[in-house]
């Protein structure tokens, strides 16, 4: 009874995320095709504009997808790309990094993703925000900011960032989060490590909880700056184990909750897909096998390869890295 109390208060409470008749009529779309005609719908793409950053965090998942020779998709080929994923049903985008507001061109990126018909989200570490610039960030029309946030401890979060006063920033973007009324959601990661397991996870859900924002707890992997570390990574029943207990929180947030086959598993390539700063298409943050780039074809084309491969067509429960046959192909344990 408890379980399906704290389930009734999250939903109530996302649905405060969404205002827009235009964007509840694309979610009911999203759930009639996916679930009556069963045919496969893009929900939510996770957009990279850059990779430069001014934090230094031990475990940057994108840190080994800087590649200088590059050039970043610009604003109009961004607005391209956008258009390409309406018309496969998408709901959501979430800009993120490296730290996308580094980007002088931040705000007509934002406006480059439709923000009067989807949901557009921001990941940032807070360090160039001020109060104005957040006023700026919600008139362009951003919904959800998604601050960084790796301890409840100050001293902790400053070392683990390699940035001090990174923590007093993240607090004050959080209070102009709410003064201007954009929805506001802590992230961080699950992992072994003493900094960022169940029982530090706990400690910020409650910070969360006071600061009146959700907590996204992401998935560790051995990518980025993490590569080749696997004693990094829960195996998969532990974390299945801790994220059941730590989703019990009212404020908890995990990737994997909402679907739009109405049932808890890893959206990686079917629902969700990652698209680099150069334009790379992968299945997921996360996974960065590339299938393909926007800048040479058409997002339909690349993402339809993503779903008639044997790793991404299964629609399983667990996350996708877990499979043993991912395992197998990329060598590596989870």
């Amino acid at each position: 009874m408890r379980n399906l109390k704290i389930k009734l208060q999250k939903l109530i409470k996302h649905v405060r995320f969404i205002k827009n008749p235009i964007l509840v009529k694309r979610i009911l779309n999203g759930y009639f095709n996916t679930v009556v005609l069963r045919r496969n719908t893009l929900r939510s793409i996770e957009l990279a504009i850059t990779y430069q950053c001014q934090a230094k965090c031990h475990k940057c998942y994108s840190a080994n997808l800087n590649e200088m020779q590059r050039d970043y998709l610009t604003v109009e080929q961004i607005r391209t790309v956008i258009e390409q994923a309406m018309v496969l049903g998408i709901i959501h985008v979430n800009i993120t990094g490296g730290e996308p507001t580094l980007r002088k061109d931040i705000l007509e990126v934002i406006k480059a993703c439709r923000p009067r018909e989807i949901m557009v989200s921001l990941v940032t570490n807070a360090l160039t925000l001020t109060r104005e610039k957040m006023q700026l960030l919600k008139e362009a029309g951003l919904n959800t900011i998604q601050i960084s946030l790796d301890s409840a401890n100050q001293e902790k979060h400053d070392k683990l960032r390699g940035v001090s006063g990174c923590y007093d920033k993240v607090m004050e973007a959080a209070s102009w989060a709410r003064e201007t009324d954009i929805n506001l959601c802590f992230s961080t990661v699950l992992s072994t490590e003493d900094s960022s397991n169940k029982g530090e996870m706990h400690k910020l859900l409650d910070l969360a909880e006071r600061e009146k924002a959700f907590l996204l707890i992401c998935d560790s992997a051995a990518v980025g700056r993490w590569e080749g570390q696997r004693e990094k990574m829960m195996t998969c029943a532990e974390r299945n184990r801790v994220l059941e207990n730590l989703m019990k929180h009212p404020v908890a947030r995990h990737h994997n909750m909402y679907n739009f086959r109405m049932k808890t598993g890893c959206p990686a390539g079917i629902e969700k897909i990652y698209i680099t700063a150069y334009g790379d298409v992968t299945p997921c943050d996360l996974i960065h096998d590339s299938f393909g780039n926007v800048l040479n074809e058409d997002l339909r084309i690349i993402w339809k390869r993503i779903c008639s491969h044997p790793l991404y067509s299964q629609k399983m429960y667990d996350c996708i890295r877990y499979l043993e046959e991912f395992k197998m192909r990329h060598h590596c344990e989870i």
